[in-house]
Formats: structure tokens, C-alpha cells, sequence
């Protein structure tokens, strides 16, 4: 029966990679089923084969299905597999199984096969509790308990070895611990099996979750992943007041580069913009493309100087790296608005980066290609001059102008947390991706 339901689940773990080939760790899951089925059948009819097939063999397959087990839980984390790692314990178990104290003795086989396999199962729910720091999926605490207490339990036999041996010539069949931990081992296979499906599905789910929040060209957040991790951010701030500072940033004449050199240089120039202005941001700031050639960023804990001498680097940076890009001379720029909320101002999102696009419409008004604070104008050298009349209010871009109608009780509440090989999120509660780690 035990065969039986392992080999079901075998099945079922082949049949789910089948349909997402992109978890591999399932495929070796899914093997490590049926060796284990067919180490289990040869123990199972040591009174049809010979030893060497119903012990040495049979014990050895099981250890590399364990092997298996632990080699697909480095792969579900992408980290490599050393073969060596899964044939250790099979090759020590066939190299040791020819001395004579575990020839002749069933109880020291006995023990010494479930310290191996104790080494494995532990080792496999030490992988998959390791993965949480860069992917906290649910499905991982209940699968690394139960790998550690099947680990345990393996890990006692040996004492119940000692406490009550099998007698000599007589079957391990025959002992009364044997056949219930037979049937953990079975409960093992059941629960374990059905957790990893659960792991593979969470982060499948994950994955469509978290690619719904990125832009898919630059690989950060799309506007409204941005303007929910910003909303979420500003309550924070209403319990540990800080200095914010909203930066909105338009990539100038961005069409005439499109005409002129093609939608793939323009595809390049966006993706450069990003990783300029990235490199210029903490891990704690915000940073999402509102659409187009738009971008938005919050910098919390950052004065008014702090921002605009950010922005103004990612400026330069970003007009020096489009100088000259495979050849050609695209010659790109960027207008950056400013907008700063002090510590104990209590404007939302909305609002400020309202004043932000204020200031970048004064920027294109003023010849683009420059920062411009709300209310102020700045100079080449970063000096500050007052302007003596109130800005006029300008209409709002269309991406700020959507950024204004959302209030925290209408926006939506996402959550993404992943990791992938992309990009990582940010360690902020709302799984927000930090522009400093692209």
C-alpha cells in the first residue's frame, strides 16, 4: 500500500511540472518518489532476491531518493545542486555495507541507514526554511516542521534500536516501533507531497501577482503598484512624522527619439533613465514609471536640498549616458518637478505630487533639461531664487492627474513579495520593490 499511494504522488508531482516547467525542484521531487518506490519494493522482497539486491541496493536507492528530495529543495531556491551532495550518502552506505559489523548485523544496517537518511531530511527542511528570507511563501513553515520532525523521528530509531533490537534471524517487520514508523513514513510522504504542491502553487500565484505590480520594459513598479506602496508609506509617516519629498521626472522631446532612431533605441533610453536613476536612490526610497516617459519617485527622510541634488545627479547622469548609446549620438534629457512636505506637514500623495507637477511644467516651460522646485527655481549651481508671484496652477499630466482622484479608501491594496532573480523588493511592509536594488 505504501508503494502504492508513493507512487500516486509521484505521479501527481510529475503531472504539476508537467504543467509549470518552470519549477524544476518538482521534476526532482516527483523522481525521488519513484526511486524511493522501487528501493521500498526491493526491500520489501528480500525473500525473493538476493541480499545484495534486497539490502545493499534497495538501502542505496533510498538514499538517493533522499539525496532527490534535498536536491530539489536547492533547486526550488535556484541555488546549485552538487551531485556529490545526493550521491554521498548511497556511495558511504555502499562502501560501508561491505564491512563486516554491518554485514552481519541487521540492527547496525538499521542504524546507520537512519542516520543518513535523518542527515537528509533535516538537511532538505533546513533548504526550504533557509528560502524564506527571499521568498517568505507561506507553504515553507509547515513543510520545514514537518521535514524536521520526519528528520527526528528517523534520528530516534536509532535509540529504539538499542531500546529494542530486532532479534537475530528474524525480520524487522517483526518489531512493533518498525510498522509505526512505517506508517509516519507514510504520513510523511502524504503531507509533505501535498505542501510542496501547495509551495509550487503559492508561488505561482505570487508570481502573476508580482508581475501585474512591475512594468514589464524597466522592471519597477507601474503607477499603481507606486501609488499604493506611496500611500501605504505616507500613514506610516503619520506615526513617525518625517520629511518627504516627491520627484516627478518626463524624458523630454521622448517622441522625436522614437521617430528618429526607432521604438527599440526608445525602449533602451527608458530602460537606461531607470537604472541611472536607481543607482542615485536609497533602499528606502520609491521609485515607479507612471506611465510613457513619466516616473515618480518619494524619497522619504529627504530635505528639499538632499532631493534636488538627487535629481540634479540623475539629470547629468542620465544626459551623459544618452550622449552617445551604440553609436549614436540620441543626445536625451530629463525635467525633473520637486515638491517637499516637511516633517510636520500633513498633505497627502496626491496633493504633493500635484506641486511636483506643477514644478515639472515649469521645467519644460523654462526650456527643459533642468530641476525645478515648487514655488522656487533653481540654478545651475543649485541656488535658489524666490519667484516673486504665486505659480499658477497648471492642468496635470495625465499620470498625475490619475494619481489625484485615488484617496487611500478607494486605492487598491496590493501585496507583492518575490523573489526572483529580477530585481528584489524592498524590505518595506508593502513589499514595495526599492529602486536601489535594480
Amino acid at each position: 500500500m505504501s508503494i502504492s499511494v508513493t507512487m500516486v504522488l509521484g505521479f501527481l508531482l510529475l503531472f504539476t511540472w508537467h504543467q509549470n516547467r518552470e519549477t524544476r525542484a518538482l521534476g526532482w521531487w516527483s523522481a525521488s518518489h519513484f526511486v524511493m518506490c522501487v528501493g521500498a519494493g526491493m526491500l520489501g522482497a528480500s525473500d525473493y532476491l538476493p541480499e545484495v539486491l534486497s539490502i545493499d541496493i534497495a538501502n542505496a536507492l533510498i538514499l538517493v531518493s533522499c539525496g532527490l528530495a534535498w536536491g530539489g529543495a536547492r533547486l526550488f531556491d535556484d541555488r546549485p545542486v552538487p551531485i556529490s551532495g545526493v550521491l554521498a550518502g548511497p556511495i558511504l552506505w555502499m562502501l560501508s555495507s561491505q564491512l563486516p559489523f554491518l554485514a552481519e548485523s541487521i540492527n547496525a544496517r538499521i542504524m546507520f541507514s537512519s542516520a543518513i537518511i535523518s542527515v537528509y531530511v533535516i538537511g532538505t527542511g533546513c533548504e526550504i526554511w533557509r528560502g524564506r528570507l527571499s521568498e517568505p511563501l507561506l507553504s515553507r513553515w509547515p513543510l520545514s516542521v514537518t521535514l524536521f520532525v520526519h528528520g527526528a523521528i528517523y534520528a530516534l530509531r536509532i535509540w529504539l534500536v538499542f531500546a529494542f533490537p530486532v532479534a537475530p534471524g528474524a525480520s524487522f517487520y517483526s518489531v512493533v516501533w518498525f510498522s509505526i514508523i512505517g506508517l509516519e513514513s507514510l504520513l510523511f510522504l502524504i503531507v509533505s507531497s501535498f505542501m510542496i504542491l501547495a509551495m509550487a502553487k503559492e508561488r505561482s500565484e505570487l508570481v502573476h501577482k508580482t508581475n501585474a505590480m512591475l512594468d514589464p520594459l524597466t522592471n519597477i513598479p507601474n503607477r499603481r503598484a507606486f501609488l499604493d506602496a506611496a500611500m501605504r508609506r505616507m500613514r506610516q509617516r503619520s506615526r513617525n512624522p518625517e520629511p518627504v519629498t516627491a520627484l516627478l521626472f518626463d524624458l523630454d522631446h521622448f517622441k522625436s527619439v522614437n521617430d528618429r532612431f526607432g521604438h527599440s533605441i526608445g525602449d533602451e533610453v527608458l530602460r537606461v533613465f531607470t537604472a541611472k536613476a536607481a543607482a542615485e536612490f536609497r533602499s528606502t526610497d520609491l521609485m515607479g514609471r507612471l506611465g510613457g516617459e513619466e516616473f515618480g519617485a518619494l524619497l522619504f527622510g529627504a530635505n528639499e536640498a538632499t532631493a534636488v541634488s538627487t535629481a540634479e545627479r540623475i539629470r547629468r547622469a542620465f544626459m551623459i549616458a544618452t550622449a552617445d548609446m551604440e553609436g549614436k549620438h540620441i543626445d536625451a534629457t530629463v525635467s525633473v518637478g520637486v515638491a517637499t512636505l516637511a516633517m510636520e506637514g500633513t498633505e497627502d500623495v496626491a496633493d504633493m505630487l500635484a506641486r511636483a507637477d506643477a514644478a515639472l511644467y515649469r521645467a519644460k516651460e523654462y526650456g527643459r533639461n533642468r530641476v525645478e522646485i515648487a514655488g522656487k527655481r533653481v540654478s545651475a549651481v543649485f541656488g535658489e531664487e524666490k519667484i516673486d508671484e504665486p505659480v499658477e496652477a497648471k492642468p496635470l499630466a495625465p499620470a498625475a492627474a490619475m494619481l489625484r482622484v485615488v484617496s487611500p479608501s478607494t486605492a487598491p491594496q496590493l501585496d507583492a513579495s518575490r523573489t526572483f532573480k529580477e530585481p528584489e523588493w524592498s524590505s518595506e511592509p508593502a513589499s514595495f520593490r526599492s529602486a536601489r536594488s535594480l
